[in-house]
C-alpha cells in the first residue's frame, strides 16, 4: 500500500521554501554551487536552481555526483573550491549518502558546505543533519519512501 505525502503542489512549494531559506543564508554570496545526488537529488536540485533563478540574482552553478563514481565529481572541482556548495537530496534515511558525498566535496575546499532534502526519516547511522528540510518524517525501518518523478512528482510511503 503506497501513501502520498507530498503531492506535486507540494513538492514545488516545498522546493521553493528551500530555496527561500538558501537565499537567506547565503544573502553575502554572489554564486552558489549546488550538487545533486544522483539519481533523484539531482532532480531536486534542478529544481531548487529553477526557484532560485526566479527569487535570486545568485550565479548558480551546477553538477552531480554518483555515489559510486566520486572521482567523477573533480569535474566541477573549480566551481566548488572557495565557493559556497549546496549538496542536495530527495530522501536522507541514515545519513550514509549524505556523509559520502559531503566528505568527498569538503576535500575540494569549498568556503561553506550546507545541505538540503525534501524529507528526512531521521534514521541517522552518520553525523550529518540537514541544514534545509522539506519535511521530517518518523517512519519505521521497513518502511520506505520514494520520490516518484513521472507522470506528477509525488513522495511516496510505503
Amino acid at each position: 500500500m503506497k501513501t502520498i505525502i507530498l503531492d506535486d503542489t507540494r513538492i514545488e512549494r516545498t522546493i521553493k521554501r528551500i530555496a527561500f531559506q538558501i537565499v537567506e543564508h547565503c544573502h553575502e554570496h554572489d554564486a552558489i554551487t549546488l550538487i545533486g545526488l544522483k539519481p533523484r537529488g539531482v532532480w531536486v536540485a534542478e529544481k531548487i536552481q529553477v526557484a532560485l533563478n526566479e527569487i535570486s540574482e545568485f550565479k548558480v552553478n551546477f553538477g552531480a555526483i554518483d555515489i559510486d563514481d566520486l572521482s567523477a565529481l573533480h569535474g566541477i572541482a573549480g566551481s566548488v573550491e572557495g565557493q559556497s556548495v549546496v549538496l542536495v537530496d530527495d530522501v536522507i534515511k541514515s545519513g550514509e549518502t549524505m556523509m559520502m558525498a559531503a566528505s568527498a566535496i569538503v576535500n575540494l575546499k569549498p568556503q561553506m558546505l550546507i545541505t538540503a532534502c525534501l524529507v528526512d526519516r531521521k534514521h541517522r547511522r552518520f553525523p550529518i543533519q540537514c541544514d534545509f528540510t522539506g519535511l521530517s518524517l518518523a517512519t519505521t525501518m521497513q518502511e520506505h519512501i520514494q520520490l516518484m518523478i513521472k507522470p506528477k512528482p509525488t513522495i511516496y510511503l510505503e
